[in-house]
């Protein structure tokens, strides 16, 4: 049986592109999301819990998902680099 190391690097190229795109996605989600928020005629104690619960946890959370999403995409293009590195010695 034969095992190969390394990796298909244009493969891993386009998913580090992709999971660059998500990461931008889920920016733009958030943003329309607190647009829509923000153009909601809703006033009072529930709607001061939701828009602060919003705020201080979602938003928080998604830019986190959205930073390691990005951070993930980075680390694909640095190991495609890496491997080019490597086959081309």
């Amino acid at each position: 049986m034969n095992a190969t190391k390394g990796m298909n690097v244009e493969e891993v190229r386009r998913m580090s592109g992709q999971l660059r795109d998500a990461a931008e996605e889920i920016t733009r989600i958030e943003q329309e999301l607190t647009r829509g928020l923000e153009g909601v005629d809703w006033t009072g104690p529930d709607a001061d819990r939701f828009r602060g619960q919003w705020s201080g946890e979602m938003i928080p959370a998604l830019q986190q998902i959205m930073n390691s999403v990005n951070e993930l995409g980075e680390s694909a293009e640095r190991n495609a680099a890496e491997q080019d590195a490597a086959s081309s010695n």
